[in-house]
Order: structure tokens, then sequence, then C-alpha cells
């Protein structure tokens, strides 16, 4: 069994769906963190595929237990990746949905 899903997303966009009012494009520092979260997210997915060209060897097969620590893992990497330098997909992002946001 596999976990693919990111709890802090959806608890993110739980607490966005409350909050219509507070659209991203008006406040700038919130977009950025949606596009620096959801670079997040394909430097996770890269990273799982990644793991998953690499042979499973060693004395014991893996458990359930490594393969979720692996995923929260991956995640934490992914975050912190992109919160510190990034690959620039949420730079490249934020200034595409900027100029739409100033062409309406």
């Amino acid at each position: 069994m596999e976990l693919s899903f990111d709890p802090q997303m959806l608890m993110s966009q739980a607490s966005s769906a409350k909050k219509p009012e507070s659209q991203s494009g008006k406040n700038p520092e919130q977009l950025r963190q949606k596009c620096q979260d959801f670079e997040a997210i394909m430097v996770q997915s890269m990273l799982k595929s990644m793991r998953a060209s690499v042979p499973d060897g060693g004395l014991l097969p893996k458990g359930n237990d490594q393969k979720i620590f692996q995923d929260l893992m991956d995640q934490n990497v992914a975050v912190e990746m992109t919160r510190k330098q990034g690959m620039g997909i949420a730079d490249a992002l934020f200034r595409q949905l900027q100029q739409l946001e100033a062409s309406k």
C-alpha cells in the first residue's frame, strides 16, 4: 500500500476553501507561497520517481512503515528544497501568474 497524498497540502486547501475573499492573486506573498507549494509537489514527484529507478537491496525487505517514512522524508526534502533554493519552477510560475493577473 502506497500513500500518495500530502497532509499539509490537504490542510492548506481546506483552510483556503474556507476563505474565498483571500484570493492568491491579490496578495503577492500568498501567490508566491502557492507557487512554491506547487514546485514542492513537482520535486516530491521527481524524488519518488528517482527512488523507484533504484533497485531495492539489502538484507531485509522494506516494510510498510519504511515506505511511509520514505514518502514523508521525500516530502520534507522537497519542501526544504523549494523554500531555500528551488529549481526555478515557482519563480517562473509566479512571474507568469502575476502577468496574467496584471492583464485582467
